[in-house]
This record gives C-alpha cells, sequence and structure tokens, in this order.
C-alpha cells in the first residue's frame, strides 16, 4: 500500500506520466535549438537557458511535486545539475582534463 501512495497524489491518481509543463518543454526546446546552433558562442547560451530551465523544473517538482516519486524525481534531477559532472550531451574526447594548457 505504502508504494501505491508513493506514486499516487492525494486524490488517488497515478502521477507517473504528466502531461510536461513549461520548463520542461523549455528544457526540450533549447537542447535541440544548442544541437543546432552555427556557433559555438550560441550553441553555449542555449545550454545554458536548457540547463536552466530543468533546475527550474526540478525545484518545482522537489518542493510541489504532486507525489513522493514526482519528488523523488525532481530531487534526483536537482541534485544532478547542480553536482555537475560531465554533460550527457558533451561528444566523447571533447573534454579537456582538468588543468591542462594550451600551448
Amino acid at each position: 500500500m505504502a508504494s501505491r501512495n508513493f506514486f499516487t497524489d492525494r486524490l488517488g491518481r497515478q502521477t507517473v506520466f504528466l502531461v510536461p509543463n513549461g520548463p520542461l518543454i523549455g528544457w526540450g526546446v533549447f537542447g535541440v535549438a544548442s544541437m543546432m546552433a552555427l556557433t559555438p558562442r550560441n550553441a553555449g547560451l542555449l545550454k545554458t537557458l536548457s540547463k536552466g530551465c530543468l533546475i527550474l523544473w526540478a525545484l518545482g517538482k522537489t518542493f510541489r511535486g504532486e507525489s513522493g516519486f514526482r519528488r523523488s524525481i525532481g530531487a534526483a534531477t536537482l541534485l544532478r545539475q547542480v553536482a555537475g559532472g560531465e554533460d550527457p550531451g558533451a561528444e566523447a574526447g571533447t573534454s579537456k582534463p582538468a588543468g591542462s594548457r594550451r600551448r
């Protein structure tokens, strides 16, 4: 019974699959646009906007999620974005090791 409450809201409706909201749509649109950008500067700006939208979505779900599942997904996404690490959209082999310099 506890797992059922984890996936449902206060009215008993499932909350695993919901219609995407504005920040989640913005994350997708800006993410796709960053892949199609013609200059690295524009690609960087669009990636930043995409990440900002995802962080905004994660904050909303973490603190105002419809169920325990949605709050957990929001918190995990927020932690992943804040912790940083390797960008999953980055091409392999394009990142420089820390401390390396170009000569």
